[in-house]
């Protein structure tokens, strides 16, 4: 005898509670970010050292240098911070960096984000589930597993918000070899014909 497992909802009332509690805890979050951005910053600036690897780190992210594009394709890669990576991208071809250096730099930097959005989705995804429909996230979960594929590879080909659809993808639990094989091929092939253009209209 089979024995079919339904998916529960929650409440409205959870749900209410849920998003309260999570907007406190944003705000407290935020509230502790300062203080502790204004306390290391100040802390940084009294040792030699530290003090100077932000000169450095500053002055990277300012001339888009290889480094600085990894920095900044990584931290923009993050899916709450908006960045236009391809255009610090080109406005670093621009500059005199090496094409191929810069390549590498930036598709790395931008991997390693990606990574990050899918985890920190794939973590709190029962979180989540507190908060929406689990039918609805079930039922999106099993359309993206069929045709989500293209809509992956378009976001990640176009500069639209594709660190904020992984970290949905993170969420819904989607295959994460698939999920990276489509991300790869489509930057690779994106800031490729960045450096072709640049490369056109420079000669």
């Amino acid at each position: 005898m089979k024995h079919y497992r339904y998916i529960q909802e929650n409440s409205s009332l959870h749900k209410i509670k849920s998003v309260g509690f999570s907007i406190i805890g944003l705000v407290v979050i935020l509230f502790l970010a300062i203080f502790f951005y204004k306390f290391w910053y100040n802390l940084i600036q009294t040792i030699p050292i530290l003090s100077k690897l932000m000169i450095s780190l500053k002055y990277n992210l300012m001339n888009t240098t290889p480094i600085g594009l990894f920095y900044g394709h990584f931290v923009g890669g993050i899916f709450f911070v908006p960045s236009a990576d391809e255009l610090i991208f080109y406005y670093g071809l621009l500059h005199g960096n090496p094409p191929i250096l810069s390549f590498f730099a930036a598709i790395i930097g931008y991997m390693l984000a990606q990574i990050l959005n899918y985890v920190l989705g794939y973590k709190i995804s029962n979180f989540i589930l507190h908060i929406v429909s689990k039918k609805k996230v079930y039922k999106t979960k099993r359309w993206i597993n069929k045709y989500g594929a293209y809509g992956i590879f378009i976001f990640n080909i176009t500069p639209l918000p594709a660190p904020l659809l992984t970290f949905a993808l993170g969420v819904t639990k989607y295959s994460f070899k698939r999920l990276f094989l489509i991300i790869t091929i489509a930057k690779v092939l994106e800031y490729l014909a960045l450096i072709g253009i640049f490369l056109l209209l420079s000669a």
